[in-house]
C-alpha cells in the first residue's frame, strides 16, 4: 500500500534499502525524490509532529542519503512527500534492523526423539546464506539428490527448505551412492537392512549430507533429523532474514523402539476441521509420530459420511450446545440453524488419509460399537432396544447411558455394522480399524438381559441373562463377529481393554487403556494378541498438565468431582512393556499413544495446548532405546521444541500463563469497573480468555469483561459469572467453572494499537475478598 502513494505524488518510483554495515552501526539509505524520518521504536504519529518514540533523524532526499542509528532493533521509517499540485501524504513502514551473524557456536543437538546412535564431527555444514532484508525468493546452490524412489521424500524436503530460508533448491534424480560435494543425498542404496522400514542414517558433513535408509519411512525420519539440527526458524511458514542456516556436523544412526508411535484425537465431543487435523499431523511427523487414531463416533456426535445411511451425519453430527459446560462463545463450530457440529464427507477424509501418508503417518478410523452409539440410536433409533428416538439425546449431560446399546439381536443391527465397515474400510486403507467397545457395562445399560430380541439371541448362543456376566459374554460373542468379518477383509479389529474381559477375542488387537493389574495387556500379549498401550495414567492428555496450582490455567477433566493431572514427566516416565510381562512376549507389545478425550476441549488451539509437549515426549518413549532416556536432556532439548512449534504457529502448554490483574483484599459490593493493560500480551488477532481465579475471602460477581482497543469497545462477554473456592464448584459444579471464563475476539489487529481489558465486578457476600485475574494461555 505505500508505493502507490509515493508514486502517485511524485510520479517516480521508490526503492529502501536497508543494510547493516557492521555489528554496530546499521545504515538506512533511502534512494529517491521525497522526505523521510527515522523512528525507533513501532509507532509514530505524523511526520514534523512528536513522536511517540524518539526520533533519530529526518532527511529531505533529493538522489540519494542516509541516516545512520548505533544500534540494530526495530524503526519505522516515515515518508512524506509532496506532488507538483501541491498534494501532500505520508505513510509509515516498519524495519527490524539486525546486526551481521557473528562466529557460529553449535551446542548439542536438539533432536526428538533422541536417536538410536549419535557421533558429533568436527566441522559445521553450511545450508544456504543468510537471506538479507527484505527476503525474497532465490536459487540455491545447494542441491538435493535422490534416487528413483526417494522423490517424493526430496520434494517434501525442498518445499520446507524454500518456505523458511526462500531458496530454491534444484531436486534431480541421481544414481550417486556417496556424498557429493554440495548437495544433500536422499538415497536407498547400500542402506543397513536391519534397520528396518523406520530407520536410517544421517551423515552430516562441512560440504554434504547423506540420509541412507532401506525404506521411504526412514528416509523421510532422516530428513526430520536434519530439520532439527538447523535452527529452529527452519519450521517458519514464511522466509527468514538474517538467519545462520547452518547445522553440526554428525553421524546418526537409528530406528525406532517401537512401530506403533500414537496420537489420539476426539472429534465427536468437540468438532475440528479437517484443515486443523492437517496441523496435528504435521506437529506428529516433526517427531516421528506414526499413527492418528481418528476417533471418529460418540455418544455427542457421528462426524463421517455413511452414504449408505445419510441419516448418521444430517442428525447424528450435530448438537444443541458445546456441552460439559463450557461457555458458548467458545463454539465456532455452527450450521445455518446454530447448532453445534459438523462432519467429512468421506473425500474429506480420503485427504487427510492421503496428507497423513505423504508424513509416513496410518490413520486408524474409530467407530464405537456396540456401547457409546447415541448419536447413531438418535439417527436410526430402531438399532436398539425398542427405545423411542425421543429418549436419545447427545447434548451432555442428558445423554442416557442406561439405554446407550446396539440391539445385536436383529439382523438390520449386523446389517448397519457391516455396512458402516464396509465403507470405513473403503476410506481408510490401513491394517487397523477400531471399534470401540469400552464401558459396556460401565453404561449401565443392562436391556439386552431383558429386550425379547437379544434375549433369544441369547438363548441361541447358550447366555443365560444374568446381570454383567451375561453382558460381558454377549459383548465378547460380538466382538468375535466383528473381529472375524474384519479380517475375512483383510483387516484387524482394534478394540478397548473391556472386549477382552470375558476372555481373549481372537483376530483382534487390544488397546489397553486401563492401568497396573486392571489392564489386560499382559494376559493379552502371552496369548499372542497384539497389544498398543494407552493407560489413562500416563497417555491421557485431556488431563491437566501439571498439579493443583495448574487450575488457573485451563478448564480441568472432571473424574468423581475432582480434576485429574497426567504431567509431562508421567509421560516421559512410561514404559510401553509392563512390568511383569515376561520378555519373550514383549513384541507383542506394539507400542503407545497420547489420548485426547476432547469433552473440555472446546477449540483447536486447546487441541494443541493439550497435546503438546506430553504427546512429544511419548514420542521419545516409544522411539529412544529406554537407556538412552533422560527427562533433563529431554527438556533441555525441549527448549528448542518449543521454539520450533513458536515457528509453526503450535499453541503448546507453556505450564506459566500472565496475570494481568487482581481483586481485593477489600471490594465494593457496588458493581465496580477496572482497566487492565495487555498490549504486551497481544501479538495477534484472535481469541483473548481472561479467568478469574479465587484466592479466599468473600465471592466475587462478574457482570462483564470486555476488550477495548485504543479505548473503544471491540468485543464483550456479558454472561454472569462468580468467582469462588474450587471445592465448591467441583462438589456443585460437574463441569468445568464456566462462570470464571471468560471469552473475547480480537477481529484485527493494529500496529501501535493499546489494548485493554475492562470489567465489571462487586463483592458477592461480603467486601473482603482476593482473587487473579489471568490471560489463559489454554485456548
Amino acid at each position: 500500500q505505500l508505493q502507490p502513494i509515493l508514486d502517485d505524488l511524485s510520479g517516480s518510483s521508490r526503492r529502501i534499502q536497508v543494510t547493516v554495515s557492521d555489528m554496530t552501526t546499521p545504515t538506512v539509505t533511502v534512494l529517491g525524490n521525497t522526505v523521510v524520518s527515522l523512528v525507533q521504536g513501532t509507532s509514530y504519529t505524523d511526520p514534523g509532529a512528536t513522536a511517540s518514540d524518539p526520533c533519530v533523524g529526518s532527511l529531505p532526499v533529493t538522489s540519494s542519503g542516509s541516516l545512520n542509528v548505533n544500534a540494530p532493533g526495530t524503526y519505522v521509517l516515515v515518508y512524506s512527500a509532496t506532488n507538483a499540485t501541491g498534494r501532500s501524504a505520508s505513510a509509515q513502514r516498519i524495519v527490524t534492523i539486525t546486526p551481521m551473524p557473528g562466529p557460529v557456536t553449535l551446542g548439542t543437538p536438539a533432536i526428538i526423539p533422541w536417536p538410536a546412535t549419535v557421533t558429533n564431527r568436527p566441522g559445521i555444514f553450511t545450508l544456504c546464506p543468510s537471506q538479507p532484508y527484505p527476503a525474497a525468493p532465490a536459487q540455491a546452490l545447494m542441491q538435493i539428490l535422490v534416487d528413483s524412489a526417494s522423490q517424493q521424500t526430496g520434494q517434501y524436503l525442498a518445499a520446507a527448505l524454500f518456505r523458511s530460508t526462500g531458496y530454491q533448491f534444484q531436486l534431480s534424480t541421481s544414481t550417486a551412492t556417496d556424498a557429493v560435494r554440495g548437495a544433500i543425498l536422499i538415497t536407498t542404496s547400500n542402506a543397513l537392512t536391519s534397520l528396518g522400514a523406520e530407520g536410517y542414517e544421517l551423515t552430516v558433513a562441512p560440504d554434504s549430507v547423506v540420509i541412507r535408509a532401506p525404506a521411504q519411512a526412514g528416509a523421510f525420519y532422516g530428513v526430520q533429523s536434519l530439520l532439527q539440527l538447523l535452527p529452529p526458524q527452519i519450521y517458519s511458514p514464511r522466509i527468514v532474514s538474517g538467519v545462520s542456516w547452518v547445522a553440526p556436523c554428525i553421524y546418526v544412526q537409528d530406528q525406532p523402539g517401537f512401530p506403533w508411535r500414537g496420537v489420539m484425537l476426539d472429534v465427536a465431543r468437540h468438532f475440528f476441521t479437517k484443515d486443523e487435523v492437517k496441523q496435528v499431523l504435521d506437529v506428529m511427523a516433526i517427531n516421528k509420530l506414526n499413527t492418528f487414531h481418528w476417533h471418529l463416533t460418540d455418544d455427542q456426535a457421528w462426524r463421517l459420511e455413511i452414504t449408505n445411511y445419510l441419516n448418521l451425519t444430517a442428525t447424528g453430527a450435530f448438537r444443541a450446545g458445546t456441552d460439559y459446560g463450557l461457555p458458548s462463545r467458545t463454539a465456532t463450530a455452527t450450521n445455518a440453524a446454530g447448532m453445534y457440529g459438523g462432519y467429512y464427507t468421506q473425500a474429506d477424509a480420503r485427504e487427510v488419509v492421503a496428507y497423513a501418508a505423504e508424513r509416513h503417518i496410518t490413520v486408524v478410523p474409530e467407530i464405537e460399537m456396540p456401547m457409546h452409539v447415541t448419536a447413531a440410536l438418535a439417527s436410526y433409533p430402531e438399532l436398539g432396544c425398542g427405545n423411542s428416538v425421543g429418549y436419545y439425546n447427545m447434548d451432555y449431560p442428558s445423554i442416557n447411558y442406561g439405554i446407550d446399546l446396539l440391539s445385536l439381536g436383529k439382523q438390520e443391527t449386523l446389517t448397519f455394522v457391516q455396512d458402516v465397515l464396509d465403507e470405513v474400510m473403503g476410506v481408510f486403507p490401513g491394517k487397523y480399524i477400531h471399534c470401540g467397545g469400552d464401558e459396556v457395562v460401565n453404561s449401565t445399560d443392562k436391556q439386552w438381559n431383558s429386550y425379547s430380541a437379544d434375549v433369544a439371541n441369547m438363548a441361541s448362543l447358550g447366555i443365560t441373562p444374568s446381570g454383567n456376566t451375561s453382558i460381558m459374554e454377549y459383548q465378547f460373542w460380538f466382538s468375535w463377529e466383528i473381529a472375524d468379518y474384519l479380517q475375512s477383509c483383510g483387516r484387524t479389529m482394534i478394540g478397548w481393554t473391556e472386549i477382552d474381559d470375558w476372555g481373549i477375542v481372537p483376530e483382534a488387537a487390544l488397546m489397553d487403556w486401563e492401568p497396573g493389574s486392571a489392564g489386560h495387556a499382559v494376559a493379552a500379549a502371552e496369548s499372542g494378541q497384539p497389544v498398543m498401550m494407552a493407560p489413562w495414567s500416563s497417555c491421557y492428555v485431556n488431563y491437566i498438565e501439571g498439579d493443583t496450582s495448574s487450575l488457573p490455567n485451563e478448564p480441568p477433566f472432571v473424574i468423581g468431582g475432582k480434576p485429574d493431572y497426567v504431567s509431562l514427566s508421567q509421560v516421559y516416565a512410561f514404559n510401553p512393556i509392563p512390568a511383569t510381562l515376561p520378555l519373550q512376549y514383549a513384541t507383542n507389545i506394539l507400542g503407545a499413544q497420547c489420548i485426547l478425550f476432547t469433552e473440555y476441549v472446546p477449540s483447536f488451539r486447546n487441541v494443541l495446548f493439550k497435546m503438546f509437549p506430553r504427546a512429544t515426549a511419548l514420542a521419545e518413549t516409544t522411539w529412544t532405546p529406554l537407556g538412552s532416556q533422560s527427562f533433563s536432556s529431554f527438556t533441555n532439548r525441549l527448549a528448542v521444541e518449543e521454539q520450533r512449534y513458536t515457528q509453526m504457529g503450535v499453541n503448546y502448554d507453556r505450564e506459566t500463563l500472565p496475570q494481568i490483574g487482581a481483586w481485593g483484599p477489600m471490594v465494593s459490593t457496588s458493581a465496580t469497573t477496572n482497566y487492565y493493560d495487555i498490549t504486551a500480551n497481544v501479538t495477534a488477532a484472535g481469541e483473548i480468555d481472561v479467568s478469574f481465579w479465587y484466592t479466599g475471602g468473600s465471592n466475587l460477581a462478574i457482570s462483564s469483561v470486555a476488550l477495548l482497543v485504543n479505548g473503544v469497545q471491540v468485543d464483550i462477554d456479558t454472561h454472569a459469572g462468580l468467582a469462588e473456592p474450587s471445592s465448591a464448584y467441583q462438589a456443585t459444579q460437574p463441569f468445568i467453572a464456566i462462570f470464571m471464563l471468560y471469552v473475547l475476539h480480537l477481529p484485527e489487529s493494529k500496529l501501535g494499537a493499546t489494548y485493554t481489558i475492562q470489567t465489571v465486578t462487586q463483592g458477592s457476600g461480603g467486601t473482603t475478598a482476593s482473587g487473579s485475574i489471568y490471560l489463559s494461555n489454554w485456548n
